[in-house]
């Protein structure tokens, strides 16, 4: 993979992570939550949400070169994140913070850590021609 392409990929998982960034902290969401699914399904899809959000953070951010010391960093912002953004959903209208979605998205990124070993796991490796 060129520079071009390792940085083009890290600044997408930067814009994913500022991205859901905004989504947990504006109100819009949960509005849009309540109008369009029933509250018990909508439940299910806010967690959900957590979950997968954070495996798939966890887990592009495990496939990307770098620096296993860079990576280690991309881990700890996102438990980081788990936190700062569930303390800071207690002052924004209709959302509360809770330590049971922190406890979610930190399984998400655990979860996104196993998705890795299974893909290293189970990829093709190259084999290598026997030279003559």
């Amino acid at each position: 993979m060129s520079k071009q392409a390792v940085l083009f990929c890290w600044a997408c998982w930067w814009l994913l992570l500022i991205l859901w960034t905004i989504g947990l902290l504006r109100p819009e969401p949960i509005q849009l939550q309540h109008q369009l699914i029933p509250s018990s399904l909508g439940w299910i899809i806010a967690k959900g949400l957590h979950l997968g959000v954070y495996a798939l953070l966890a887990f592009f951010a495990s496939l990307l070169r770098g620096s296993s010391s860079f990576k280690l960093i991309c881990f700890i912002i996102l438990m980081v994140h788990a936190f700062a953004t569930e303390f800071l959903q207690q002052w924004v209208k209709e959302r509360t913070g809770s330590l049971s979605d922190v406890a979610i998205d930190l399984l998400g990124v655990a979860l996104g850590l196993a998705m890795w070993k299974l893909y290293c796991w189970f990829r093709p490796t190259k084999k290598k021609v026997p030279s003559r």
